[in-house]
């Protein structure tokens, strides 16, 4: 049972391992290609004040480009775009 379960972990390792591999070797294609290999997101910021009597208030700063990577992984430091697109609003807790 024991040798069963080994096996299905690896499986599953590098099967995550390929998939990996594929995502950054496509990335790498686009690149080469000049595919769109990047993208760029608006993303608004906001403080996030804790205050003495237990609230918070919220103060918002201007809205910034930030680049994302066309892929399905994180790649070179930056997020996915599908990521990115769907969290625009990012708080700065102070």
């Amino acid at each position: 049972m024991k040798k069963i379960v080994v096996r299905i972990g690896a499986g599953i390792a590098a099967a995550a391992l390929l998939v990996y591999a594929v995502d950054y070797a496509l990335l790498r294609y686009r690149i080469w290609r000049n595919l769109a290999p990047y993208d760029t997101v608006t993303v608004r910021y906001y403080y996030q004040v804790a205050e003495k009597n237990n609230r918070t208030e919220y103060e918002f700063a201007s809205a910034q480009p930030e680049n994302c990577a066309n892929s399905l992984f994180p790649h070179q430091g930056l997020a996915p775009c599908w990521y990115a697109r769907r969290h625009t609003e990012r708080p700065i807790k102070i």
